[in-house]
């Protein structure tokens, strides 16, 4: 079948336009080569008739010319033959017609020699001559439609014109003819251009569906051979007959044992099916575990297959398409284990926890056999975790776990909630409450004894720690998951606030106490905008002088109902709820606003030069800790070298390269560090030299009995020693005595707070405290 252009015009591109285009000038050029010779021929025979008659001069010089365009014709042909890939189709199509324009115009000049003879028979030549080079050239042009047009045109003209214009009827009739065999050889011109287009476009589409089905075929190859799922044909005699690399990876089997397998005689008969149904036009499916017959590998695979037809629809086999799955199953295993198991310590956590108590809940409704839950907190577990550090607190909390599973039945559970916090469900406790309080108890008993034995977990010094134990009882049908466990919290708080180490059954006036601290919790949050927030300032005396040379910041709550609520209870609350990291920035911004505003009145002349604000443990370790100090430090004006923070000895010792950082930065910004309650730690020592703190203060539970107490008095000479051998400032806390300032005194201690001097007192009170030690050296 012959395509005509409205067949194909559709199915090109701009691209195989260009490579038409390409073909169509290398067929001209080919074309043009061979006519060179007829031409030469033709050009010499021309100068041969006319060569005796009066026109010889114009004969030679047209015959020069005509062998010149031969000559460039010959040089172009031979460029573009070798050279055709230097220039694009535009520039050799350009160059072509501007050669062959040339050659016609020449060779129709010879139309011009028939005026300078009578010779019909030279006449004759010339007409046939021009109108066998139209002839050839309608037909080897043709490839090039428009060149061909305007070659035939500058070809024919001349001699068409010689006829009709200065000839007798007989040559006009003659140009008549030419005229009409000059519109002949253009539709036959158009005719053949049609032909070479037809056959350029059928065969450039051949080409592309040649290199379409090449290409496809080669993706196919690789995507079988590469392809990342396993795969393998078989007939239907169920004989493996090709496989690609991805399926011999899965078995872990070379090539020459996959080829020929016989499926029908696999011993894990779970894939028997889903391989015999192509067989019978159908696809199969298996997912799941398969042991291979070889390696005896176990696995989880995705096994897919499909029947295989050839070009009659004859069903000749099947094909297998195979995953391995074991990692995505053992994934999706780890992930449900993570999701109801404690990462740390492998035991169920709140998730998995809750869901147990909801099934022991629904039993106990249907067979009242009674359930108990018990909160257990590990005392002073945060002291382990700031002296000795999480690595030590993650392993106590680890072997806590395998004790506690030790002494719990198989029928009941042990989860870890978070942090030190763990759980135990006891079931079937009987239906008696005494007897099941009874057993509970025992339960927390054990716990208790277990505790008792330190835990050994590869320290200098084994660990010992206790528990404090709450228990909550079923009483009702109404009560769910989460009222048992916030009954067993609530019982274990009682615990801990009658001295730890102990166990409290639930009872409903503990509420009271939880509910009381959720209420200062919330009242907290907003206690800072409802301005009940207050600052309090103790003074520090410089021993030598007597005078008052700065002021340690404490915070102080006065609540709306509650009145003054306690340092140390809201300080526990802000820390196990967040908020002392706001609370801790409102405290330093104003201490400094307060204290920029006393060196600025210059109150008396009181030469007031620090002022110390203490700093908590959960406030120091946030990662902008220094960055906002330094940001308030500017905006409040404060000298930085007047500014010193109090950390705590727990606060520095954990991570203790990161706590260097932090504090040699804060030195650099020229802001100085006090040690808070130094010698009450467990590393002071061990760390005091690489801490750049520039105060130590003295904890006030040595300065209490420093007069009665050998030990104590023994140990403050001992800090004072150290820090003015370590050049220390020291400033000795809780002095209240006449004896122990001169204790201090005597021993080289620079500084003291306590009530000898003054309480901690509300900012005016502390002006006038100021203004009073002013009158008092003297000054009016």
């Amino acid at each position: 079948m012959i395509l005509n252009k409205k067949d194909v015009s559709s199915e090109v591109d701009s691209s195989d336009k260009v490579r038409i285009r390409s073909e169509q000038i290398a067929i001209a050029y080919k074309q043009a080569f061979a006519s060179m010779f007829p031409l030469l021929f033709g050009a010499s025979v021309v100068l041969y008739l006319f060569y005796d008659t009066s026109s010889v001069e114009s004969v030679v010089i047209w015959f020069s010319l005509i062998i010149g365009t031969l000559l460039w014709r010959l040089i172009l042909l031979r460029d573009y033959r070798h050279h055709s890939q230097i220039h694009d189709n535009h520039t050799w199509e350009i160059r072509f017609k501007y050669m062959m324009y040339t050659s016609a115009l020449l060779w129709g000049s010879a139309a011009f020699f028939i005026m300078q003879t009578p010779n019909h028979l030279h006449h004759f030549f010339i007409i046939f001559l021009l109108t066998g080079i139209a002839s050839v050239a309608s037909g080897t042009l043709a490839s090039l439609l428009g060149t061909s047009i305007v070659f035939l045109l500058f070809l024919l003209s001349p001699i068409f014109m010689m006829m009709f214009v200065h000839g007798a009827f007989e040559q006009r009739m003659m140009g008549v003819l030419i005229l009409a065999f000059f519109l002949l050889l253009i539709s036959a011109s158009k005719r053949i251009h049609s032909n070479i287009m037809n056959a350029l476009t059928s065969k450039i589409l051949h080409q592309k569906a040649t290199e379409a089905l090449s290409l496809s075929q080669e993706h196919f190859e690789t995507i079988f051979k590469e392809a990342p799922a396993g795969i393998f044909y078989y007939d239907t005699n169920l004989m493996v007959i090709e496989t690609n690399n991805e399926m011999l990876q899965i078995l872990k089997i070379p090539r020459e044992k996959m080829i020929g397998l016989d499926l029908k005689n696999l011993p894990d008969r779970c894939l028997h099916e889903a391989i015999i149904l192509p067989v019978s036009g159908k696809k199969g499916f298996y997912e799941g575990p398969y042991t291979s017959m070889i390696m005896k590998l176990t696995l989880w695979i995705s096994f897919r297959t499909s029947p295989i037809y050839d070009a009659e629809r004859r069903i000749i086999g099947g094909v297998a398409i195979v995953s391995d799955i074991t990692e995505r199953i053992n994934a999706e295993e780890k992930i449900k284990h993570q999701a109801y198991f404690d990462a740390l310590t492998d035991i169920p956590n709140r998730l998995l926890f809750k869901d147990r108590l909801e099934q022991s809940l629904a039993h106990y409704r249907r067979h009242r056999s009674l359930i108990a839950v018990m909160f257990l907190d590990l005392d002073h577990f945060k002291s382990v975790n700031d002296s000795l550090g999480h690595y030590v607190g993650d392993l106590l909390l680890i072997e806590t776990a395998t004790r506690l599973t030790r002494i719990c039945r198989e029928g009941d559970t042990v989860a870890r909630l978070g942090g030190d916090e763990f759980v135990i469900l006891l079931n079937e406790l009987g239906e008696d409450p005494h007897s099941a309080a009874t057993k509970a108890e025992s339960v927390a008993e054990k716990i208790h004894e277990a505790f008792a034995t330190s835990f050994d977990i590869g320290q200098l010094e084994p660990i010992i720690t206790s528990s404090s134990i709450g228990i909550a009882l079923v009483t009702s049908d109404t009560q769910n998951a989460d009222d048992l466990l916030k009954f067993a919290d609530t019982a274990m708080y009682q615990a801990k606030k009658e001295g730890r180490n102990t166990t409290r059954f639930y009872q409903e006036q503990m509420d009271q106490w939880i509910k009381k601290r959720l209420f200062l919790e919330n009242a907290l949050r907003h206690a800072i905008k409802n301005g009940e927030l207050e600052l309090y300032y103790q003074p520090v005396i410089e021993i030598s002088m007597n005078r008052i040379i700065g002021a340690e910041a404490l915070l102080r709550w006065n609540h709306p109902e509650l009145g003054l609520v306690m340092p140390d209870e809201m300080i526990d609350i802000a820390e196990e709820s967040g908020l002392i990291v706001p609370i801790g920035e409102w405290v330093l911004r104003e201490a400094c606003r307060q204290f920029v505003r006393w060196r600025a009145d210059n109150i008396s002349h009181a030469s007031i030069d620090r002022i110390a604000v203490n700093v908590s443990a959960v406030q120091f370790r946030q990662n902008d800790f220094v960055d906002k100090v330094i940001r308030i430090v500017a905006e409040s004006g404060i000298v930085p070298s007047m500014l010193e923070l109090e950390l705590t000895e727990s606060t520095v010792i954990e991570k203790i390269d990161t706590v260097i950082d932090k504090m040699n930065r804060l030195r650099q910004a020229g802001i100085n560090i006090s040690m808070d309650d130094f010698g009450t730690g467990y590393s002071s020592l061990a760390y005091i030299k690489r801490l750049p703190f520039t105060t130590l203060k003295i904890d006030r539970s040595f300065v209490r009995d420093i007069m009665s107490d050998a030990d104590d008095a023994a140990l403050v000479e001992t800090i004072l020693s150290m820090a003015s051998i370590f050049k220390f400032n020291v400033i000795a806390e809780g002095v209240e005595t006449l004896d122990q300032f001169k204790f201090l005194e005597n021993h080289g201690c620079q500084y003291y707070q306590g009530y000898l001097c003054s309480k901690p007192v509300q900012a005016h009170r502390f002006e006038e405290m100021l203004i009073q030690t002013y009158i008092s050296q003297g000054h009016n």
